[in-house]
């Protein structure tokens, strides 16, 4: 690469004063536009103004501008051109693979939740010098929908030992509105304990409809038998399971069954129903579980009837994963798998964004 003499140095500093540039950027320009005039020359083979036809490879063809972002700013360059080939150059691919990875960061910031605006902010921050306005990371995020279709598209196990299954309420712009609009979200374990997002649905609403069409999705792409399926008491939901799975055992989510007993008592008295609840759901076997609801049944009989009644014809639903290995049953009787882990990430991605787009912008927040 030529070296750069005091001169040439001088004459940069100078020009950097009258253009009111800073020097070393102005520099740094300078050296990379000599090391692409160097490259060049390697790929002719010979230098400028060199006339020897039996060392030419190639004849040079102009440049073309190109900015390259560095830490000490937007440097603009000269990209050199070949007639009969096309110019290579290292420094570019450098340059390709940082870039690369910055938008990869913006795009993982925007899987996070972190809005568009607030990206731009990021970006800004971290170099004034870089331009990636809100468009321009709202394309970058688009870029994203291939590689969300792929993951909601890829093949499935044909059997799951256990299915949770839940929906997501999220704010979506639809026709100039903000409506309230659910997301289907189903989990599965593997006989080896690995647990999969299996699907997510962004519906119009949650119905036996939309439940079974997400339901017959995740049979398209080879999911075929289920040890057991765990939801709430959604009628939609459970008929859906009931029709698409049939003969698969159902598990009531634990927490919602008890929430809806407890409303059937006045406020200051449930913290002690609450604790009978408890030794219902923690006795050894269904059996044990069965009388002591029953004790709690006899005891609320005469001073709220709509609670023994709950018991009587509510319960057994909410005990099936008695019929499960005692390990995993803690994890089993209720939804908290979607409820207390995937739904709390997700709301926590989504409480910046506030309202989404459109529909399907909504499923970008649960790439895993």
């Amino acid at each position: 690469m030529t070296q750069l003499n005091n001169t040439s140095l001088r004459e940069i500093f100078q020009e950097a004063l009258k253009e009111d540039k800073d020097f070393i950027k102005a520099l740094l320009e300078r050296l990379l536009q000599e090391f692409m005039e160097e490259e060049r020359n390697q790929q002719v083979g010979v230098s400028s103004y060199v006339r020897d036809k039996s060392i030419r490879k190639a004849t040079r063809n102009g440049y073309k501008s190109r900015s390259l972002n560095t830490r000490v700013g937007n440097l603009k360059l000269e990209k050199p051109q070949i007639r009969e080939f096309a110019f290579h150059t290292h420094l570019f691919e450098n340059y390709q693979r940082s870039e690369k990875a910055l938008l990869l960061a913006i795009q993982q910031m925007v899987i996070d939740g972190v809005s568009t605006n607030r990206v731009e902010k990021i970006v800004e921050r971290l170099s004034p010098d870089l331009a990636f306005s809100k468009s321009t990371v709202s394309r970058l995020t688009q870029e994203l929908d291939p590689l969300v279709e792929k993951w909601r598209k890829e093949n499935l196990e044909g059997h799951y030992i256990y299915l949770f299954s839940d929906a997501s309420y999220f704010y979506v712009r639809e026709n100039n509105q903000v409506v309230k609009r659910p997301l289907l979200i189903s989990i599965g374990i593997d006989a080896s304990g690995y647990r999969k997002i299996l699907g997510v649905d962004m519906a119009l609403e949650e119905s036996s409809y939309t439940w079974a069409e997400h339901f017959k999705s995740l049979k398209e792409r080879g999911l075929k038998t289920l040890g057991l399926t765990i939801s709430d008491a959604h009628k939609g939901l459970v008929k859906a399971q009931e029709e698409e799975f049939p003969g698969t055992p159902h598990q009531r989510c634990m927490v919602h069954w008890e929430r809806n007993l407890l409303f059937r008592i006045p406020a200051k008295e449930r913290k002690e129903l609450a604790r009978y609840i408890k030794q219902i759901y923690t006795s050894p076997n269904k059996k044990m579980a069965f009388d002591v609801a029953q004790l709690i049944a006899t005891f609320y009989q005469d001073r709220y009837p709509r609670v023994s009644l709950f018991l009587e014809e509510e319960l057994e639903g909410t005990l099936t994963f008695f019929d499960y290995p005692e390990t995993h049953q803690r994890k089993i009787r209720t939804t908290n798998l979607i409820e207390g882990v995937l739904n709390k990430a997700l709301k926590q991605r989504s409480k910046v964004i506030g309202i989404f787009p459109n529909r399907e912008s909504c499923l970008k927040i649960c790439l895993p």
